[in-house]
């Protein structure tokens, strides 16, 4: 028999998850809806492959994101981008389906442009998913996402996420079906995704001037 879980695990309240290049920061409104905007509302293009959005105006998204940011079942962190002259919110986290009973949730993002291809894009995931796993003892972290959405299938896995299957017409959105895959992390295989994330991470993965000597996906 395996010995049962510690049930029910934290609800994953945090204000603040620090890290190196980027803070994740409980989301408000006021603090940092118009820098979300700025990075993310904005841009149509990045929501071709999310069920929200795109947004026609501010406030639009402004109303949006105060809708999400007061849900019970969920968390929203700004992503805050640490690298520049000053602090900025440049994408945004999402703790979905958040169930501390069975210790599993699941992670949804929008990243901006300023995140993409970063290492900072790359930690505020490792910081995320170190936050429900380690510092919380959840059993599992999910991945969803539809197949059409080559970027997020890519980092997925890029991410060490374990592909699962995909469900058929889950949703009837933007005019057509949606179908989802699902990837996961269990609790068993994050010490050693984890690693691999901190290798990546270390200062001497990388040249002077800021180059990846391995990629993410070469450490294992």
């Amino acid at each position: 028999m395996p010995q049962p879980p510690a049930l029910p695990r934290p609800s994953l309240d945090a204000e603040t998850i620090p890290g190196r290049t980027i803070d994740l920061e409980r989301g408000d409104v006021l603090r940092h809806g118009l820098d979300l905007w700025e990075a993310i509302g904005a841009r149509d293009d990045l929501w071709d492959g999310i069920p929200s959005g795109p947004f026609e105006t501010q406030t639009a998204f402004l109303e949006w994101l105060a809708d999400r940011l007061g849900r019970d079942d969920q968390r929203a962190y700004a992503i805050i981008d640490k690298t520049g002259d000053t602090r900025a919110a440049v994408g945004l986290f999402f703790l979905l389906q958040l169930k501390p009973d069975m210790g599993t949730t699941e992670i949804g993002l929008v990243y901006g442009p300023a995140l993409m291809r970063t290492v900072a894009g790359t930690e505020a995931v490792y910081r995320l998913a170190q936050y429900v796993m380690e510092t919380n003892g959840y059993r599992r972290l999910e991945w969803r996402c539809g197949p059409d959405n080559l970027a997020s299938v890519r980092a997925a896995s890029r991410y060490g996420f374990t592909y699962e299957g995909t469900m058929r017409q889950t949703y009837w959105l933007k005019g057509h079906n949606w179908d989802t895959r699902i990837y996961s992390i269990l609790d068993s295989e994050w010490p050693a995704v984890g690693a691999r994330f901190e290798a990546w991470l270390a200062p001497e993965n990388f040249d002077a001037e800021g180059r990846q000597i391995r990629a993410l996906s070469e450490i294992s």
